[in-house]
């Protein structure tokens, strides 16, 4: 029971982190994100309505405008930029430069290995699978990714290890 049934390797690069980074932070952070912008938008209207009927200054609103869309930029471009950046410096400090990545698949279970250390998961464990061009990626129910390449395998392939998660 103890014979692997596909093994995965590879460089863990700057690249293929910010591509998993974007992947699993796409669906979580773009619903806040719009809802930050649809709550800034809505303000903004009152605030313009309340003013065209008190004391309509057209440069006022002009104003106002250009605060809401520097606003939404940050909320939605700078932020994330800056969060990918942080968690990537974060994996730097843990793992170290360009980490090789050796991922394990079992029956019941993967094994990951990030330079030495050995994290085990359950496929029980395993809540859904996402995926970019380069990337497998198995979001636990801790909510931790587990990124594996797409082109790594050197024993088995993709479909066998879909197969295995069900998913």
């Amino acid at each position: 029971m103890n014979e692997s049934v596909a093994v995965n390797q590879f460089t863990l690069t700057k690249e293929l982190f910010y591509e998993g980074n974007k992947r699993t932070s796409k669906e979580t952070y773009s619903r806040f994100a719009l809802r930050m912008v649809l709550i800034m938008t809505g303000a903004w209207v009152i605030i313009a309505v309340v003013t065209l009927l008190t004391n309509p200054s057209i440069i006022f609103l002009a104003v106002e405008a250009l605060v809401l869309i520097l606003a939404s930029l940050w909320v939605a471009v700078y932020t994330p930029w800056r969060k990918r950046k942080r968690a990537y410096n974060a994996f730097l400090e843990l793992y170290g430069e360009d980490p090789q990545r050796t991922t394990v698949f079992y029956a019941d279970r993967l094994v990951v290995s990030p330079e030495g250390r050995e994290i085990t998961v359950a496929y029980a464990d395993v809540s859904k699978t996402l995926t970019t061009d380069r990337l497998l990626i198995f979001i636990t129910s801790q909510n931790k990714g587990i990124l594996v390449d797409r082109n790594g395998f050197t024993k088995g392939s993709e479909e066998t290890v879909r197969s295995l998660i069900g998913q």
